[in-house]
């Protein structure tokens, strides 16, 4: 049975948290780093994690500011986070904890962005990727998003507005499969975070993913569950070089939970 342990190991920002996937069996194939979307945490992989630690291993950090992971002092760029996962892949290599040479990514919606960062930025050691949902906006509409985000996610206050905003959220992006206990849970996550809740969002509104992804060189599995990314991730996956389309309809936020004996079969299989 795959071994899935928790770990901490420093980072600019501080303490850095990750899960790590451990094979039963000897390592056969090169590592896979997975990074979550926002406001979640790398529990979010729980679901995938034991089958995609198969003759590899799997590690799933938090994003500084998320999970457990400790909080930068201020908002920052998708270069950052991504700087923060090349660290971290080259101080678990330095550590034995993973085989030196390339490794795999994986990411979803805001970890889509980090991943494609850290691909481009590595190429030499980024092998493939794997990214869930393409939050590739334009110029304009990141400028508008970035106008409307305190809006969208306004800071914790006496009247418990950003509560009614978030539950409405969730609400209208989750799986239909989701129970009540699971979007309490995904709330509890989101209020956890306080006024820092939207800090990842800014740094996917401020990056050009447009641009990034078509320096994109590795061959990418492109995932696309019918969420808010749907669209755009239709309309920009032909920017990248070497792209594979699979479109999930009728699956939405959570779905990872509901379907994961699917997902890793398809993904173990282009990672192969």
């Amino acid at each position: 049975m795959t071994d899935i342990k928790r770990a901490y190991i420093d980072s600019r920002y501080g303490q850095l948290h990750y899960r790590i996937g451990l094979p039963d069996g000897p390592v056969s194939a090169p590592p896979l780093l997975c990074f979550h979307q926002t406001p979640s945490n790398s529990s979010e992989w729980l679901p995938l994690l034991p089958g995609l630690a198969q003759g590899r291993i799997v590690i799933a950090p938090d994003t500084p500011g998320y999970g457990n992971s400790d909080a930068p002092p201020a908002p920052v760029a998708i270069e950052d986070y991504g700087a923060v996962m090349a660290a971290l892949a080259d101080d678990l290599a330095a550590s034995g904890t993973l085989p030196a040479g390339p490794f795999d990514v994986m990411g979803i919606h805001t970890g889509s962005l980090i991943a494609n960062e850290l691909a481009v930025t590595r190429a030499s050691q980024v092998r493939r990727i794997v990214m869930f949902g393409l939050a590739a906006y334009d110029a304009a509409l990141r400028a508008e998003k970035l106008q409307t985000l305190p809006a969208r996610f306004p800071p914790p206050d006496a009247t418990l507005d950003h509560v009614e905003k978030l539950w409405a959220i969730m609400g209208r992006f989750g799986d239909a499969r989701m129970t009540p206990q699971d979007r309490h849970m995904a709330m509890a996550e989101c209020l956890r975070l306080g006024a820092r809740m939207p800090w990842a969002y800014d740094a996917v509104y401020r990056y050009d993913f447009q641009a990034s992804l078509e320096r994109l060189g590795q061959s990418a599995l492109v995932i696309n569950p019918q969420d808010d990314l749907f669209e755009v991730t239709r309309q920009n996956a032909a920017r990248i070089q070497q792209a594979e389309l699979w479109e999930l309809p009728d699956r939405a936020h959570g779905f990872m939970a509901y379907e994961s004996a699917m997902l890793v079969d398809r993904i173990a299989a282009f990672l192969a």
